[in-house]
């Protein structure tokens, strides 16, 4: 049971962060295109998409697409995103689920 779960994970994991590159991609080139008034992509949507997992990826394909990057918004915002990520995913695989249980609020 442990194994699908990380299948499952890796899986999640990998499909979030490919779609956030494709609506960094389709954002630039709605930019580019000049279609300002047609771009349906906002920042909104990408940090959502960051917050739910896909924060690695956007990062990263900022800088190859040579994209955002004097964005403070993306700048600051997307690798404290990738730390969450990256500290919510160690939790999971350790098995360390108190860190979602509210019997520690106390």
């Amino acid at each position: 049971m442990k194994v699908f779960i990380l299948i499952v994970l890796l899986v999640y994991v990998l499909a979030i962060n490919f779609y956030g590159v494709l609506m960094l991609h389709f954002q630039k080139k709605a930019r580019e295109d000049g279609d300002e008034e047609n771009i349906s992509i906002g920042d909104t949507r990408l940090f959502i998409t960051g917050l739910l997992g896909g924060a690695t990826g956007i990062f990263v394909f900022m800088f190859i697409f040579k994209y955002r990057l004097k964005s403070f918004f993306m700048m600051v915002f997307m690798p404290v995103l990738v730390a969450i990520n990256v500290f919510i995913i160690i939790c999971v695989l350790s098995g360390n689920y108190s860190l979602l249980s509210l019997k520690n609020l106390r």
